[in-house]
């Protein structure tokens, strides 16, 4: 899990707001909540674009594999708690994975027990794959793109080992998870600032809006 936490308890911007909206009953609570409602929505809507600034992940894979929960605290200030959940995503869904679909390399054989005994059969091409923006996708040697009977499509490599059906066992190459890409400090530290930044906006914007009668 990854926690995202807002805060804003004792601060000069509240104390300001207290100040101005002290002679209008429940004013300072209304301003707060609809400023610190619009932060975490900021957090939410803009997850994706900070993680997508560094690692090389489409939003729909990123939605696709987050779970968002938050948690509100109105004693004594303002607070928001927001968890991202959710799996390792595979590296055959991150950007520049190749090939697209099973592919084999037709230039050698090689020994392979199948239903029917050992054959010589090609062996899966080379997958390529990478996490970064800022990276080139690297050749895995020895690993390839493979479809389950599931219809599951990943880059899978050999572990040495036997599977139970007496054939090579593989295990897929995963990625990172949504709150793995959120916890990297660069990423969370953009986040937090950008709905701190929301916040303030958004607290002022309620102040004159209550004082002008909202």
């Amino acid at each position: 899990m990854s926690y995202i936490r807002i805060e804003e308890v004792g601060s000069s911007t509240v104390q300001k707001a207290e100040k101005m909206l002290a002679g209008i009953p429940g004013g300072i609570e209304k301003a707060l909540k609809d400023a610190m409602s619009r932060a975490v929505s900021n957090i939410r809507t803009g997850s994706s674009d900070k993680i997508r600034e560094r690692y090389a992940i489409s939003k729909a894979n990123i939605r696709a594999n987050e779970n968002v929960s938050i948690k509100y605290s109105y004693s004594d200030g303002v607070r928001a708690f927001v968890t991202f959940s959710g799996n390792k995503i595979p590296l055959y869904r991150y950007d520049g994975a190749s090939p697209q679909t099973p592919t084999w390399d037709m230039t050698k054989k090689q020994p392979v027990k199948t239903a029917d005994g050992w054959r010589m059969l090609s062996p899966g091409a080379a997958a390529f794959g990478h996490l970064l923006q800022d990276t080139a996708p690297v050749k895995f040697d020895n690993a390839f793109v493979a479809q389950m009977k599931s219809g599951h499509i990943g880059i899978f490599e050999r572990t040495g080992g036997a599977a139970s059906d007496g054939g090579d066992e593989i295990r897929e190459i995963m990625g990172l998870s949504v709150p793995q890409m959120l916890g990297h400090k660069e990423v969370e530290e953009k986040l937090t600032d950008e709905a701190m930044e929301v916040f303030t906006k958004r607290l002022d914007d309620n102040i004159l809006r209550i004082l002008n009668g909202w």
